[in-house]
């Protein structure tokens, strides 16, 4: 793509992306006072009145938002698969997503004030997050905006290590903090972003650049890791260490390194610990592809047990995305995912348009995150029911 044509493309991106910005700070707690600064709170006002008091406006807003940024990743897609971007072009597109994002409000989770306020029961009150819980520093003003104050620390030791430093360094300071994990999920994003690149420059050099697009620019990553970041993307982070240094460089010790490193954010991963053993035990050759899409079966049958007990949440699925990636070259897996990430996005909407959670509210989120992966679903099987009927016809006419 020419310069002149990739800054236009570029701008459009960056329009989107700051209109997600400042959409997400419609949805910051009531209870919560960012800045006491006067042109600060005058902007804060009205957007608060959009995504509190016109609720249906917010939702239009959003999907519209919403809808753009996934229209952009697929001609990023598009672009890419037909060599009509460049490596620097791609690198751009990355860090205008991460410079807009690092600045936006933790709009569609609050999950980001409990890992500050765990860090936090450590370095500011000395206590022990696997004991203590949030109500039992009532006093602090932080428990004012928190959701879930009521549980004690869910995760595993490394995730509390690795927070401990980044809430060292926010003094106590609740923006100072925030910016400080926003800028560690920062990290994590890139991290992953690095390892799809080792990975993919080891066993699929030729849809090097694609894995990157899809997985750095894929919506639901950048919502999930940037805006409203979640722990899973560390815990990819590991994965993809381990599968770099411990399969692709064949070291099984860093395998068992890194796996226990990502089992220790949340555990789910661990299941994966044992799965490289018995692969070669039995086929003694190397597969990768086949050994991903093993890891692929296996966290689907987690995360399918995590939204059988809760609900489909959108930042279930960072650690498959990664996966997924790294089989860039299957049209069938990449196909679903597209659809997934578009599920994802609209998941979302029932909630902002209502505010709250009642039944009716919850089947709908089920209904917007799975209809466009059954109709994809569909469309596979209906492509494969007749290629089976041509390739017959075909045999019968000779």
């Amino acid at each position: 793509m020419g310069k002149l044509k990739f800054l236009f493309f570029i701008f459009g991106y960056a329009v989107v992306l700051f209109g997600l910005l400042i959409y997400s700070f419609s949805q910051v707690d009531l209870n919560l006072t960012i800045s006491s600064n006067a042109y600060y709170q005058n902007f804060q006002k009205h957007l608060l009145f959009l995504g509190y008091f016109n609720r249906p406006l917010s939702a239009i807003l959003y999907t519209v938002i919403i809808i753009s940024l996934f229209l952009f990743y697929l001609s990023f897609i598009y672009l890419v698969s037909h060599h009509k971007i460049t490596n620097r072009q791609v690198t751009w597109l990355i860090i205008v997503s991460l410079a807009l994002f690092f600045f936006s409000y933790p709009a569609f989770s609050h999950d980001i004030y409990n890992y500050m306020f765990d860090a936090r029961i450590v370095t500011s009150y000395s206590s022990n997050p696997y004991i203590h819980k949030a109500l039992d520093f009532p006093n602090d003003p932080w428990v004012r905006f928190m959701h879930w104050t009521h549980r004690v620390y869910p995760y595993g030791p490394i995730w509390l290590f690795i927070t401990l430093p980044f809430s060292y360094l926010g003094f106590g300071k609740f923006v100072l903090t925030l910016l400080n994990f926003k800028l560690m999920f920062a990290i994590f994003y890139i991290g992953n972003i690095i390892f799809i690149d080792k990975i993919l420059n080891k066993i699929d050099p030729k849809r090097k650049l694609l894995g990157i697009v899809f997985f750095a620019l894929n919506p639901v990553i950048l919502l999930e890791s940037l805006v409203s970041p979640h722990n899973e993307t560390m815990m990819l982070l590991f994965l993809l260490f381990a599968i770099y240094l411990g399969l692709v460089n064949k070291n099984l010790l860093f395998w068992i390194i890194g796996l226990l490193l990502s089992g220790g954010i949340k555990f789910i991963t661990l299941v994966l610990l044992p799965v490289p053993f018995i692969y070669y035990r039995m086929f003694k050759k190397d597969n990768y592809f086949l050994l991903f899409k093993i890891f692929l079966l296996l966290l689907f049958i987690l995360i399918g047990l995590q939204i059988y007990y809760r609900a489909p949440y959108p930042w279930y699925f960072i650690t498959p995305l990664g996966i997924a990636s790294l089989l860039i070259s299957s049209r069938k897996i990449t196909g679903f995912f597209l659809a997934f990430t578009l599920g994802a996005l609209l998941y979302y909407i029932p909630y902002l348009y209502v505010g709250y959670y009642p039944l009716y509210i919850v089947k709908y989120q089920f209904i917007f995150f799975f209809a466009p992966i059954v109709f994809t679903l569909s469309l596979v099987a209906v492509e494969s029911v007749w290629q089976k009927i041509v390739k017959k016809s075909t045999r019968i006419s000779k």
